[in-house]
């Protein structure tokens, strides 16, 4: 068996400096996402809400952007991994969470559809502060904590509204929980890819 070279003193501590930048440094998110999924479930719920008062019967199918949502959401995963130069188990654990809570949602969306819930906007934004809570907790961007925090009051508000406020409670929870965290993110982004180029 072939013997290992020990490393000089200088040389350990400049492979534990390099690895503890690589990881400081692993949370690649351009804000995309976020945004795509707050811009999204505001879209809706908005649209839901107005048409409370329209009553036009093809809006109630407005929700269905959250499946077509989908196909840019896989290519910006896809984009993102790839660009990616380290990979930590906390971003395997983070896409791990997100694959759960979007299984979690469709299920819920199914069985909701199916059985006609009362009340199921209350287990919807349960759900939804989640996974936000857990990635602005995991990644100290307490921008998503207080997202997720604000999903489980407008929770606990819904128990005592009308499905009609609800769908004001899902865009306030939308805006908070993803899309200003989303505008935050990709600002920071383009401020940091815009000095690597200078």
């Amino acid at each position: 068996m072939e013997r290992e070279e020990e490393l000089t003193h200088q040389q350990s501590l400049h492979l534990i400096e390099e690895m503890i930048y690589k990881a400081k440094n692993s949370y690649h998110e351009s804000g995309t996402s976020a945004l795509l999924w707050g811009g999204t479930i505001m879209f809706c719920s908005l649209v839901s809400f107005g048409n409370t008062w329209w009553k036009i019967g093809w809006l109630n199918q407005v929700w269905w952007l959250t499946f077509l949502a989908l196909v840019p959401q896989i290519v910006i995963s896809v984009k993102e991994s790839k660009a990616q130069k380290f990979k930590s188990h906390t971003s395997d654990a983070m896409s791990g969470i997100w694959i759960s809570f979007g299984i979690a949602v469709f299920l819920l969306s199914y069985f909701t559809s199916a059985v006609k819930v009362e009340g199921s906007s209350t287990l919807f934004l349960i759900l939804y502060g989640m996974p936000t809570f857990a990635t602005g907790f995991t990644h100290r961007f307490t921008p998503m904590v207080v997202g997720g925090v604000i999903c489980w009051m407008a929770a606990i508000v819904s128990i005592y509204t009308t499905s009609t406020i609800d769908l004001i409670l899902f865009f306030v929870a939308a805006f908070f929980a993803w899309f200003l965290p989303g505008l935050i993110l990709r600002r920071h982004y383009l401020k940091e890819k815009s000095t690597k180029h200078v």
